[in-house]
């Protein structure tokens, strides 16, 4: 059977845009992106330097028009606000998640979507660590209607945790009485070193990344927490294994749910940036074998590997692409059609970024704005920070033919 690629002439529904050199060359370094029904914002980690220049487009305006893109060094309001990984929007307030400055830190700085972007007063934040000194060193978060929840990933370079810091977003934002934390450790000692989250509805899911550096270690406890049951009880939550349905299925980042299945993205499994992603069925039992399996993209594409988030349009998910060997970053945009069958390459399209432009490619996280896809811009190479981000149009099927 064909396995299809987008070629390079296929740039009618691709559009590339440098915000480093067409906005501000503070622009780069992004990592991960939240739509809030009107704006895309790309959420600021590294640029050379841990930064917050939060970078924002008018989706009613052209994609390439530097009128669309307006930025705000969150530093004014406070200069330790930058080194951020992902965001989370709860319908009014956008919130970035906080991982290095520096050190692993907690302080939320948040924008109220209602206010003026560019003014230091639209902004606030608080420091986590007020609440737990363990409550730092976040990796993305999950928003289940009213509570915030940010994913615990590292307390220091060397040492990785599971406790999980919540804000009930109908308190005071500033308050330590809004906040509460629940260590995932207390279900099970290996649950440490998550990567992003996501909620179907009910359960809020915790992505496994990595346990630990010294002896190296990816993690493979997929962690979720029932949202009508206590938040400190350890019965409200569950863990499954995923190297129990393949051995080297670990390592993931970013997970997508598609209204039926839970999607771990695959990264690293400590052999080599691989392509399983595990897939989990929510209409079975989260810690049943049964519920879940897993597919090698790796089979159809062997370039199909290494990838920072995905991205559900309603019917496809993309996955992000990072980078698919040490040095080696790519710009390889995986599709799967969730109306196909998961092990089938029928299901499965390949679309390189690359093609278009050399630079596209390290790209971290991603949002669906209900037409475009978004992939925010890292890095093109070790420390050599990017600006360069591409847009995918998802009416225009001819990219994957």
């Amino acid at each position: 059977m064909a396995i299809r690629h987008g070629s390079s002439q296929d740039r009618e529904g691709v559009a590339v845009f440098d915000l480093a050199v067409q906005v501000d060359p503070r622009c780069k370094g992004f990592s991960g992106a939240v739509f809030d029904g009107r704006f895309v914002y790309y959420i600021p980690l590294n640029n050379g330097a841990f930064h917050g220049v939060v970078t924002r487009c008018d989706t009613r305006v052209g994609f390439a028009d530097p009128q669309s893109w307006t930025c705000f060094d969150t530093a004014q309001v406070d200069p330790d606000s930058r080194g951020f990984v992902n965001g989370v929007f709860d319908g009014r307030f956008v919130y970035l998640v906080p991982y290095n400055n520096g050190v692993q830190f907690g302080q939320v700085t948040r924008y109220d979507t209602q206010a003026d972007f560019a003014r230091a007063t639209s902004w606030e934040v608080f420091d986590t660590v007020r609440v737990d000194s363990h409550s730092k060193g976040f990796v993305g978060g999950v928003f289940d209607g009213r509570f915030v929840y940010l994913v615990p990933y590292q307390l220091d370079y060397t040492t990785h945790h599971g406790q999980v810091t919540r804000f009930d977003s109908e308190g005071d934002f500033t308050r330590e009485a809004s906040w509460d934390v629940f260590n995932m450790v207390g279900v099970h000692p290996d649950c440490t070193g998550y990567h992003t989250g996501l909620f179907d509805g009910r359960f809020v899911y915790f992505c496994p990344y990595l346990r630990s550096l010294e002896p190296l270690e990816y993690a493979s406890r997929g962690t979720r927490y029932d949202s009508r049951s206590a938040f400190g009880e350890s019965e409200s939550w569950e863990v499954y294994d995923t190297t129990r349905t393949h051995p080297l299925s670990k390592g993931f980042i970013g997970s997508v749910f598609d209204g039926r299945f839970v999607y771990f993205v695959p990264y690293h499994n400590g052999r080599e940036r691989h392509g399983r992603v595990a897939r989990y069925d929510t209409r079975g039992g989260f810690a049943e074998d049964r519920s879940w399996e897993v597919f090698d993209i790796c089979q159809i594409d062997e370039n199909s590997r290494g990838f920072f988030g995905g991205i559900f349009d309603g019917r496809y998910i993309y996955f992000t692409p990072h980078c698919k060997a040490p040095d080696l970053y790519h710009g390889q945009v995986t599709r799967y059609d969730t109306q196909g069958d998961f092990t089938s390459a029928d299901s499965w399209r390949f679309f390189d970024t690359g093609e278009i432009h050399p630079n596209n490619k390290g790209f971290i996280g991603g949002v669906f704005d209900g037409r475009f896809v978004y992939l925010p811009p890292f890095e093109t190479e070790e420390n050599k920070h990017s600006g360069q981000t591409v847009r995918i149009d998802t009416h225009a099927p001819g990219i994957w033919e």
